[in-house]
């Protein structure tokens, strides 16, 4: 406990120094700040469960039958309808509220799903045993968000590649084709925000972090612009793998600086058909994300071969697809803007429109993530991994993306306080499904600090 004592001051100490461009907390101090962090039966409740189900992708509301002392936390599934563009859209949310009496004076911390994933990836790691948020709620109330049609109660039967293997938009029925079509090419990080803000208004109360992962990242930004959240996140900012809002993505290549090449990224010129999907494969997982703390790493396998035992394992739990228009909202698509509204159109026109779509309600919300503000900012942390080669440059870390991103909202709001800290380990953008408890251990620590009285 002393060694944890340590490394948790050396933490503090990192991030108080505003005169560091960035900071790295090394490897031993970041596993020490776990010692003593466990659950109350070790995780062993939530493993059973998920062993029992096919693919693992057990029922969510079996949790919240769970007893409370078992967890460590008391869960709670939600789920809300709202709707956006004459449609019905289901998000959802696994709420961990923790048994701890200091949660409370700590904000929510409200994780929400990248590309291709969903809640079962920061619950439970690749075999099952216990995630990054069970370990999270130990100290904090901790509320798990997957954006609209990335969780089907089940899962999914179908093979990745194939087209009928289509987001669960409604969690109650299966959809037309044509309107899958649709959906698909009309998912705006506008209509996200919609639900993702009925999901914390009515399930959360007090202070909130949002945490959004990769592409989820958006959402975080543009949650400083809603009159309803801003208060709640007291210009305090976390971000854990999430890059900057579009809008920087944008300048930095304007400016000449260079762009990762992200898996997952848009296709050339964008002329993918807006209605299809991207599909997942472990060729885009061996880029960045496959890393050799994987759970399901075995000496001697390559970054493919961890890749595809990873989509393997995840097959019906995990959707493993993703809209091309979060990817296209998400970069330095911008001027694909008349592309996408000349292809929405021809869709409508296609299906012949029955569901009423107003198509200058979709026009008005494209690439809202390019223009959501930069200022206001009070405390800022961006943690990333060090072999997360989307956000960070372990050989030459002035050149990491987060960096410039960083100094790009240090300008912009001269007074906060912004911080930069790369977490040692050999982690990759994945880490939360590396080392849980140890990034779980961290980013309460990080917490405490942003929330420290200034």
């Amino acid at each position: 406990m002393a060694e944890k004592e340590s490394s948790q001051q050396k933490l503090w100490s990192l991030l108080d120094n505003g005169k560091a461009a960035y900071a790295a907390l090394g490897e031993n101090d970041f596993r020490a700040l776990a010692n003593g962090v466990d659950l109350p039966d070790g995780g062993r409740t939530v493993s059973a469960l998920a062993e029992k189900a096919p693919g693992g992708a057990f029922d969510p509301r079996d949790v919240a039958k769970l007893p409370a002392q078992e967890l460590g936390y008391r869960a709670e599934w939600v789920v809300e309808r709202f709707r956006r563009y004459s449609l019905d859209w289901d998000i959802t949310g696994l709420k961990l509220t923790s048994l701890d009496p200091e949660a409370k004076n700590y904000p929510w911390f409200i994780i929400i799903n990248g590309g291709a994933a969903n809640f079962y990836e920061f619950f439970v790691d690749l075999k099952n045993r216990p995630g990054w948020a069970q370990y999270l709620a130990r100290k904090l109330n901790v509320m798990i968000v997957t954006i609209p049609g990335n969780f089907k109660y089940g899962g999914w039967d179908l093979p990745v590649a194939d087209p009928q293997r289509q987001p669960a938009y409604l969690l109650d029925r299966e959809l037309p084709v044509d309107e899958y079509a649709v959906r698909n090419a009309i998912f705006t990080n506008c209509l996200i925000m919609q639900g993702l803000k009925a999901l914390v208004q009515k399930h959360s109360a007090g202070d909130i972090l949002l945490i959004g992962h990769s592409t989820s990242g958006e959402l975080s930004m543009m949650a400083y612009a809603d009159a309803d959240l801003a208060p709640r996140l007291k210009g305090r900012y976390l971000g854990w793998g999430s890059g900057a809002a579009a809008r920087l993505e944008l300048l930095r290549t304007v400016r000449g600086r260079d762009v990762a090449n992200r898996a997952g990224a848009s296709p050339p010129g964008g002329k993918t058909p807006l209605d299809e999907l991207e599909r997942r494969d472990p060729p885009s997982y061996a880029r960045g994300y496959s890393g050799f703390l994987n759970p399901l790493y075995e000496p001697g396998m390559s970054h493919l071969q961890i890749a595809e035992k990873w989509l393997t394992a995840e097959a019906r739990r995990r959707p493993n697809f993703k809209q091309q228009l979060q990817n296209l909202e998400h970069g330095t698509d911008l001027g694909q803007k008349a592309w996408v509204e000349d292809q929405i159109e021809r869709l409508l026109k296609k299906t012949g429109n029955p569901w009423q779509i107003n198509f200058e309600d979709v026009a008005k919300d494209l690439f809202a993530t390019n223009y959501t503000r930069m200022d206001g900012f009070k405390r800022m942390v961006w943690t990333t991994a060090h072999f997360d080669r989307n956000h960070w440059n372990p050989e030459d870390p002035m050149r990491a993306i987060e960096l410039f991103i960083a100094n790009e909202y240090r300008a912009k709001n001269p007074d906060a306080e912004i911080r930069l800290i790369n977490w040692d380990p050999p982690m990759s953008h994945y880490g939360h499904l590396e080392l849980p408890r140890e990034l779980a251990a961290a980013d309460v620590a990080v917490v405490q600090w942003l929330t420290r009285p200034q």
